[in-house]
């Protein structure tokens, strides 16, 4: 896609992120060209270009115009792509987009046998949740898969010539593509012969997935593009 600009008025400021960045200071940026701290700022994101969390601070109402013509989105598991409190202007012919939630956790469970006086007793751990899809954390800028939950633990155990017990943990779910929210866990289980009792835990919901804006109230869209995610006032 071809790169858009817009006119700049006498005394305005333009900066161009051309190359891929985690967390550009935009205040800054424009401070090295020569920006006066309250004049009008147009910063152009090239196509192609990936902005790892972008966050606004440091500047005046209704002083900055965004035109982002490459990708601008969350880290991974729930990670915000465009934060402000300062009013902007966004022209959006890319993509904005917040982190995929991540996975929730899975169930856990107990069993045991009981004969005689004694309780022999299987504990099993429910398994982690998968990352949700987005810009890697720290490190060069990458966007990261989402993976799938890890396996939950068995427990056995058994009383020779008098029954078995086992406990299975849950699966993990599986984190979120960008914008969507993790998968719930699998609930615990458990089985065996003679007698036994046993208890389990049902999975852990889905994190929901992050917000491509928060602070949508202080955005003026003047062209949408694709956003995906959640977006909060």
């Amino acid at each position: 896609m071809m790169a858009r600009n817009i006119m700049m008025s006498s005394g305005s400021v333009g900066i161009t992120i051309a190359a891929t960045v985690r967390s550009p200071d935009i205040a800054a940026l424009a401070r090295a060209r020569g920006w006066n701290g309250y004049g009008l700022i147009t910063c152009t994101i090239n196509a192609g270009v990936d902005v790892a969390t972008l966050s606004i601070s440091g500047i005046p109402h209704d002083c900055l115009t965004i035109i982002n013509n490459g990708r601008i989105g969350g880290v991974l598991n729930s990670g915000t792509g465009l934060y402000t409190r300062t009013r902007i202007r966004v022209y959006n012919y890319g993509t904005i987009f917040g982190g995929g939630g991540k996975g929730g956790t899975g169930g856990g469970a107990s069993v045991w046998l009981t004969y005689d006086p004694i309780n022999y007793k299987a504990d099993a751990f429910g398994g982690s949740g998968g990352n949700g899809q987005g810009f890697s954390t720290s490190g060069s800028v990458t966007l990261v898969g989402a993976t799938g939950g890890a396996a939950g633990t068995t427990g056995y155990t058994e009383r020779s010539g008098s029954g078995t017990a086992t406990a299975y943990g849950g699966t993990g779910g599986t984190g979120g593509a960008v914008g969507q929210a993790g998968g719930p866990g699998s609930s615990g289980s458990y089985t065996g012969t003679g007698g036994y009792g046993g208890n389990y835990l049902a999975g852990g919901a889905g994190i929901a997935a992050g917000a491509y804006v928060d602070g949508n109230s202080y955005v003026t869209w003047v062209a949408n593009g694709t956003r995906q995610g959640s977006a909060i006032n």
